[in-house]
């Protein structure tokens, strides 16, 4: 027997088996790391804007609430009217997949604007809508508005570019803010025909500081008597309820990604 061969041999397959098992172990190893970076990929990050799964969170604001009144004419009391409204909504956006509405407040209770601004952060909402009646602008003044935060001009600190990304961030929400404006509006000239008063670019403590689009809905004026008189209607109720959704419902179909 020729043992120069033998052993060379013997060595050749040990080598093999060696190479083998690393081989296999390098599989493995590389397989689990393939795997996980891809379900990273995969798995959204918190607060990264992206749509859950066609399923969007909408947070309606009943305006006022406890001791805070809000508008008063008649029998009306603007802070249970919001409040009514926000309930007739939340309703009819059960019947529709895709929309869930939170409230921020549920009960007859008074609400800071910074309580309100943190409900939308903590939530992680993908809009506001806050509802409110109006008065003022003289006895004959009637139909709703819809007001929508103000834009302002991006400006740079020097070389530092975060308050231009800021900007940039806050001008996408200001105008995904303005084609919210618009649906809402289509969907209330259905329940009150040519009242719309405008969309209105306007500053707004409880709007200026959101980074998603926002909008303050004046329902009607409670000064005028068609008016007030149609606000506590409950089938004219239903109707703006159902506008709204709508409203909501076309703005998420036809909007860019969040």
């Amino acid at each position: 027997m020729n043992h120069e061969r033998f052993f060379n041999d013997e060595e050749e397959e040990e080598e093999e088996e060696e190479m083998m098992a690393f081989m296999n172990g390098w599989f493995v190893k590389y397989g689990i790391f393939t795997l996980t970076m891809l379900l990273f990929c995969l798995t959204p990050m918190a607060g990264s804007g992206t749509p859950r799964q066609n399923s969007y969170l909408i947070l309606l604001d009943p305006a006022h609430g406890g001791e805070d009144l809000g508008v008063v004419s008649d029998k009306l009391r603007e802070k249970d009217l919001t409040m009514n409204m926000a309930l007739l909504v939340r309703q009819e956006a059960q019947k529709m997949p895709g929309l869930q509405v939170q409230l921020t407040r549920s009960a007859d209770r008074r609400m800071t604007i910074a309580e309100r601004v943190k409900a939308a952060g903590t939530m992680k909402a993908d809009c506001l809508v806050s509802l409110h009646v109006n008065a003022g602008f003289g006895k004959k003044a009637t139909g709703y508005e819809i007001y929508f935060p103000g834009f302002r001009q991006a400006a740079s600190d020097g070389g530092d570019s975060s308050p231009i990304l800021k900007d940039m961030a806050r001008n996408k929400s200001l105008n995904n803010s303005v084609r919210l404006a618009q649906q809402i509006q289509s969907g209330l000239e259905t329940v009150f025909p040519r009242k719309g008063r405008g969309l209105r670019d306007a500053p707004s403590p409880l709007l200026d500081g959101l980074t998603i689009p926002g909008l303050v809905v004046e329902i009607g004026f409670a000064t005028h008597p068609d008016d007030r008189k149609k606000l506590t209607e409950p089938e004219t109720q239903r109707a703006v309820a159902r506008a709204l959704v709508k409203g909501l419902q076309d703005y998420f179909q036809k909007a860019p990604a969040l």
